[in-house]
């Protein structure tokens, strides 16, 4: 155990293959679980490698445990190694991480199962920053938890320090996060069965497409037709996490435009259990749904008593022409950041679902951001207005961002797949 304000995780180290069923061990109040370690051998498609520490440790966690408090979502943890470092993370609310079905959508069974469902299956990584963890090992600076996007056991640490000015990987574990205290919390979060989720939060289960209420989600209080501008035919800035995950782009292995993605021949690496991407298992897409922008509609829309925006973006397929509409709502745009094009990997972005967080938080705005209330939702329609697998067709999410400081040039960009790319780029002129 550590001292108060470090935290008390144990983890023990194995190679874990996929979601097992694997029971965390109890003695005197703590959990016991056990972590991955993943060599360059075991994880050759691995984007960090090029991007990370001279010093990375491939070999560094070595055991550790999880203790309870009298909240059950407020967790301590303390991940400890095979050097003799110890990190640890005091009284940290979980809750956030947890699928939960927003509130306006409870009645609907059908958006109540999708809300969960892309939540548990699209990443979210929290990051903590040097005076929100306690550490024998003063080079660390930031530590991520993160509940990857497999299952609902299926968790990750990264550590990471700082060298040539820059906050580089360190080191990264994985984890199996306790089976039985998830269904606990789950059922704690939406007072429902855990049961009723279970199959699907545990092995991917493909949902129906069907016709999605999108009265349940928000009010229209207006809408119009507005002027863009489809910029696809640019390649876009290769830089950041697009820059480290270019390689697992596997078809097309050269192109020189979003374009040459917009094709259902487009492929990429998977996301492999307990968390790691796989080139020798490609992701077939269906991305020449976004082919051909014909329309874009602009809406005022009232959740909850609040004035936020959705966005309609109509599309044919490039060779059969059957549609699909993709619905980004619930959102405030003085939250889109003025940014350069160059910089559009620094623009505003989430998954594809209802009440997600985003992809990549501070820990701050993770727990101040609340899924059961979020107006946030994204969506794919088919030409009847059922709902479609984003994951199935490729795209993980928008990108948002001005150019001027008037706000009136607003920029979007599609992310793909696992977000290895950028996939789809539009100019649209506001009022």
């Amino acid at each position: 155990m550590m001292k108060k304000g470090a935290a008390a995780i144990v983890l023990m180290v194995v190679l874990i293959t996929g979601c097992t069923d694997k029971k965390a061990e109890e003695t005197n109040g703590t959990l016991s679980f056990e972590i991955t370690n993943l060599t360059d051998e075991q994880y050759p498609d691995n984007p960090d490698i090029g991007f990370r520490s001279q010093q990375y440790q491939n070999g560094y966690f070595d055991k550790g445990a999880l203790v309870i408090s009298s909240d059950s979502f407020v967790l301590d943890y303390s991940f400890y190694t095979t050097t003799g470092d110890t990190i640890g993370l005091n009284a940290i609310n979980v809750s956030e991480l947890i699928p939960t079905i927003p509130e306006r959508v409870k009645g609907d069974e059908y958006l109540s199962y999708i809300s969960c469902i892309n939540q548990e299956w699209n990443r979210n990584q929290v990051r903590f920053d040097k005076t929100e963890f306690a550490t024998t090992n003063p080079e660390i600076i930031r530590v991520d938890i993160a509940r990857n996007c497999l299952n609902a056991y299926l968790w990750e640490v990264i550590i990471y320090i700082g060298e040539g000015g820059k906050t580089l990987p360190y080191a990264h574990g994985w984890f199996d996060f306790p089976h039985e205290l998830y269904a606990k919390l789950f059922e704690k979060k939406n007072n429902i069965s855990f049961a009723a989720y279970k199959s699907a939060l545990e092995n991917w289960v493909d949902p129906e497409s069907k016709q999605v209420n999108m009265d349940m989600l928000r009010t229209e209080v207006s809408g119009v037709d507005v002027t863009y501008k489809d910029k696809s035919d640019e390649m876009y800035p290769v830089a950041g996490a697009r820059e480290k995950k270019f390689k697992e782009i596997i078809y097309s292995q050269t192109f020189n435009t979003m374009r040459d993605l917009q094709t259902d021949s487009a492929l990429f690496a998977t996301f492999t259990p307990p968390g790691y991407y796989n080139k020798q298992d490609p992701r077939t897409t269906e991305l020449g749904r976004i082919y051909n922008l014909k329309s874009v509609q602009m809406k005022k829309v009232n959740i909850s008593g609040d004035t936020l925006h959705e966005i309609a973006l109509h599309f044919t397929h490039r060779d059969d022409g059957k549609q699909t509409t993709l619905i980004i709502g619930g959102i405030d745009m003085s939250d889109f950041p003025v940014l350069d094009e160059k910089e559009a990997n620094s623009g505003w972005k989430s998954s594809m679902g209802i009440g997600n967080h985003s992809f990549y938080e501070h820990y701050k705005e993770h727990i101040r951001t609340k899924s059961e209330q979020s107006p946030y939702y994204a969506l794919l329609l088919d030409g009847e207005g059922k709902w479609l697998d984003s994951h199935k067709i490729g795209v993980d999410g928008p990108v948002f961002h001005f150019v001027d400081e008037g706000r009136k040039e607003l920029h979007m960009w599609l992310l793909s797949f696992e977000r290895h790319a950028l996939v789809g780029h539009y100019v649209i002129t506001l009022q």
